[in-house]
C-alpha cells in the first residue's frame, strides 16, 4: 500500500488511499478470538452450572440465565464473525486494487 501523504503524484490536494493491513489483521483475529473466548463459559453456564446445586429453584435460574446469554452471546459470535468476513473481504479488495493500481503506474513509467 502507499503510504499516507498530503498531496498526490500529481501534486494536487488529493490524498493517497492507505490501509494498514496490519491493524485490519489484528482486529479481524481479535474477533476470532473473542468468538471462541466468549463462548466457552456460557456454554458452561448453560450446561454445567445449574448441576452444581442440589437446590431446584437455583437449578432452574442457573439454566435460564446461562440460556439467556447464551442467546446473546452467539449473536455477538454471530455479528463478530460477520464483520471478520467483511475484513478479509476488504483485504483481499484493498490488494487487488493495490496490485491493479501499481501495474498501472509501471505501464505508464
Amino acid at each position: 500500500m502507499l503510504p499516507p501523504s498530503s498531496t498526490s503524484r500529481r501534486g494536487n490536494d488529493m490524498a493517497d488511499l492507505y490501509i494498514d493491513m496490519d491493524a485490519l489483521r489484528r482486529t479481524r483475529t481479535d474477533l476470532d478470538r473473542m468468538r471462541s473466548l466468549l463462548g466457552e463459559p456460557v456454554a458452561f453456564m448453560a450446561e454445567q452450572a445449574g448441576a452444581v446445586t442440589g437446590i431446584d429453584v437455583l437449578r432452574s435460574s442457573l439454566r435460564a440465565f446461562g440460556d439467556e446469554w447464551d442467546y446473546g452471546i452467539k449473536k455477538l459470535a454471530d455479528y463478530s464473525g460477520g464483520v471478520g468476513e467483511a475484513l478479509t473481504e476488504i483485504e483481499r479488495t484493498f490488494t487487488e486494487l493495490d496490485a491493479q493500481l501499481a501495474s498501472t503506474f509501471e505501464e505508464e513509467a
